[in-house]
């Protein structure tokens, strides 16, 4: 079983993947709703300067721990690694496409499977997590 740290790190790279994905089409259809609720906007700014905090509290104790200056080559994390592969699966590996994924999922195309697919992979990989 994964640490309490590795769960909570699993739980917020899930909750990008999915709930996003969520806000996103709910708040496009309340901007097209007649009753757009007034103070939406400045909901929406408040829960995400709480979160901005929550970044500049981990980076704060990333930098104190020494860790946080380590440069990561962009291609070489694990969402850069799923997305290099959905896009081999999903937008024409040729070899892939004409064997297993065209056959048994022809509608692996749409994006509900896709962000279905990244969730599942993204649950499968480890995080490296600081030390200190």
């Amino acid at each position: 079983m994964p640490s309490t740290t590795a769960q909570s790190v699993l739980f917020f790279r899930v909750y990008r993947e999915a709930a996003l994905p969520l806000y996103d089409a709910l708040v496009s259809d309340l901007c097209s709703s007649p009753h757009l609720p007034f103070q939406l906007a400045t909901t929406l700014e408040d829960i995400g300067q709480a979160f901005i905090g929550f970044a500049n509290a981990v980076n704060g104790e990333l930098k104190r721990r020494g860790v946080l200056d380590q440069e990561v080559e962009p291609d070489q994390t694990i969402e850069a690694q799923i997305d290099a592969l959905l896009a081999r699966l999903v937008d024409g590996d040729s070899a892939v496409q004409a064997g297993l994924i065209g056959r048994v999922f022809p509608a692996l195309k749409e994006e509900a499977v896709r962000r279905a697919l990244k969730v599942a992979l993204v649950t499968q990989h480890d995080l490296p997590i600081a030390a200190g």
